[in-house]
């Protein structure tokens, strides 16, 4: 498998979202929160990716589908911050390769 760099995984973890939260956009405070807040999730699964891509990029698409859904909850138009950190909260409890930053 070719060398993927983080931008490249960044990508595809942007395509996951998008698909799990179809066609909920999420604000610019959301999009800062999911790639720069949480660089040390992502630094972890980049440091295997051959072996952590698969689980990753599902749990991604599960982490927009719950920001959509919580979204449209609160009756907002568009994924916020606080809609991330709720799903991130239930991914990180059923992902157990993120278990040592609960």
């Amino acid at each position: 498998m070719a060398y993927s760099s983080v931008d490249t995984i960044r990508l595809q973890m942007a395509m996951a979202f998008g698909q799990g939260a179809g066609s909920m956009l999420a604000n610019p405070e959301a999009l800062s929160f999911a790639l720069s807040e949480n660089t040390a999730l992502i630094e972890r699964a980049v440091g295997d990716w051959t072996a952590s891509k698969p689980a990753f990029i599902e749990l991604v698409r599960v982490l927009g589908q719950i920001a959509a859904t919580k979204a449209a909850v609160d009756g907002s138009p568009e994924i916020e911050r606080r809609h991330l950190e709720f799903g991130l909260q239930t991914v990180l409890k059923i992902c157990p390769c993120f278990a040592a930053h609960k």
